[in-house]
């Protein structure tokens, strides 16, 4: 019996019932049809932003926010301005949010998600209420897109990107010259007809909710913590815990890992199981490739065991 087959080391059974397919899948499917209805509804002159019903009663309008349409809070993140702006957003959200899902559950990464769009277009709408910057007229998922890229980029700082397809650079590099470029362009250093505060308000959500800890689930008690279907459920169980029979001896010129020549090191044991309450709080992605092969070490020292 391997580590994967221990007690502790199971699939939770949780989950909202939905199928098998995460919900990350599912707001990148949601968004993109939205964008073809955009498409199917819009005249043919192409004026996506004014002609679209989609956009006439769901995009960010600051004036009409004001005058009590918030649901536009929310919609505005479904829908987006062309193309490429769809693909960009929707292509860091399948690779980002997929994992981030897997370390948090089904149900707590959809209330990040959504609940991060509408915070960022509130720290958009803010200094616009309080005559500190003009009105706007605004749409996509890039509130979203930025909160779920710093989370993930705090629990993997050092994964390698193709910046522009070419430059290898650490991640975290990378969204601190997304987050800068931002910032240039509040300060009104790049007009692009971007909005830049919506940006930093997702990335800035992204931050709190990792340093501060907080949970969705812990308001919502029937919201599952972890992902019904990747992250394992783990409990710590020693592994001579219920078993009478004393351990084969070793085979000649064989040293079993849970011995130890350092006086000093930490027990092999003790080890595994921190390792263990890692896996259990941030998932799998969250281990070293050092974490990793000691908890095959363990592996297999323990199938040697119940031999």
């Amino acid at each position: 019996m391997g580590i994967h087959d221990r007690d502790y080391y199971r699939e939770s059974s949780g989950g909202f019932g939905w199928s098998q397919w995460g919900a990350t899948n599912w707001f990148v499917l949601i968004t993109s049809l939205v964008f073809l209805a955009q498409i199917l509804t819009q005249d043919m002159n192409g004026r996506l932003r004014v002609v679209s019903p989609l956009v006439e009663y769901g995009a960010y309008d600051t004036t009409r926010i004001l005058h009590g349409e918030a649901w536009r809070l929310l919609t505005a993140n479904f829908l987006h301005a062309g193309l490429l702006h769809l693909a960009f957003n929707m292509l860091v959200l399948w690779w980002a949010g997929s994992k981030i899902e897997e370390l948090y559950g089904r149900g707590e990464f959809v209330c990040f998600y959504l609940i991060s769009g509408v915070f960022a277009n509130l720290c958009q709408l803010a200094p616009q209420a309080a005559g500190l910057a003009p009105p706007s007229i605004a749409l996509g998922a890039s509130g979203c897109v930025m909160a779920v890229l710093v989370l993930y980029t705090f629990h993997n700082p050092h994964q390698r990107i193709l910046l522009f397809f070419v430059i290898s650079v650490p991640l975290w590099l990378c969204t601190i010259l997304y987050v800068v470029v931002d910032v240039f362009g509040v300060m009104g250093m790049r007009r692009d007809g971007i909005a830049h505060l919506v940006h930093l308000g997702g990335a800035l959500f992204g931050f709190l909710y990792y340093r501060t800890g907080f949970r969705f689930h812990r308001l919502l008690p029937g919201l599952p913590s972890r992902s019904r279907s990747r992250v394992p459920a783990l409990r710590i169980v020693r592994p001579d815990e219920g078993e009478a029979d004393d351990p084969p001896p070793d085979p000649p010129g064989y040293e079993t890992p849970l011995q130890t020549n350092e006086p000093n090191e930490e027990p092999f044991e003790t080890r595994v199981d921190r390792i263990l309450a890692k896996v259990s709080k941030f998932g799998q992605e969250s281990l070293t490739p050092e974490e990793r092969e000691l908890l095959f070490r363990a592996s297999e020292v323990y199938k040697k065991r119940r031999r």
